[in-house]
């Protein structure tokens, strides 16, 4: 008969059993602290590059990517203001939905404290659920003003990157929850 392990027993004296094809998740599970792997790390800061590499050079010679970035930054930012403009238009009609009104409610709530906390995180500042065009406001113009800096290092590309995806996320929570609310009434 193996020995029982009590949770709190203290360190384990067996070696760790993986039970799943994920040995980092059975290693959490138990209490193990784990952080990213350096290979994962590697990979990460890779896709990274890779990602922005369209934008600043896309493998050209200097010449022509300096060329080529202006029309690349302005097609960055008409999809930036294509997400802008779909966000505001689907916060706009679930706030003028009239059915429903206690679940539009709480979907707008979701939707404006998930919007507020995504701005807050890449500027800085904290935004009033109440306002939320100032908040979606302050989300774009923190992109564009990285977008549109000459520097362009790891730093400014990770956070390029975090707030296109901090953009996108508030552009499907927006939509989801204007389907969601039409769904509702209309079942």
């Amino acid at each position: 008969m193996l020995p029982r392990h009590e949770p709190n027993a203290g360190p384990r004296e067996e070696p760790l059993r993986v039970t799943s094809l994920n040995p980092v998740r059975d290693a959490k599970t138990i209490g193990h602290d784990v952080g990213i792997s350096r290979v994962a790390l590697e990979a990460k800061s890779t896709a990274l590059r890779h990602r922005f590499t369209r934008l600043l050079a896309d493998g050209e010679s200097v010449g022509i990517a300096a060329a080529e970035r202006e029309n690349r930054v302005a097609q960055l930012f008409n999809q930036l203001k294509w997400a802008y403009d779909g966000i505001a238009d689907d916060i706009s009609a679930l706030e003028a939905a009239k059915d429903g009104v206690e679940h539009r409610d709480q979907l707008l709530r979701e939707t404006l404290d998930e919007l507020a906390t995504m701005a807050e995180l890449s500027t800085g500042n904290a935004f009033e659920l109440t306002d939320w065009r100032q908040a979606l406001n302050a989300l774009r113009g923190h992109i564009e003003r990285l977008v549109a800096g000459t520097m362009h290092d790891a730093v400014i590309l990770a956070d390029i990157d975090l707030g296109l995806e901090r953009i996108e996320h508030i552009e499907k929570t927006a939509s989801r929850a204007l389907r969601s609310h039409f769904g509702y009434v209309n079942a």
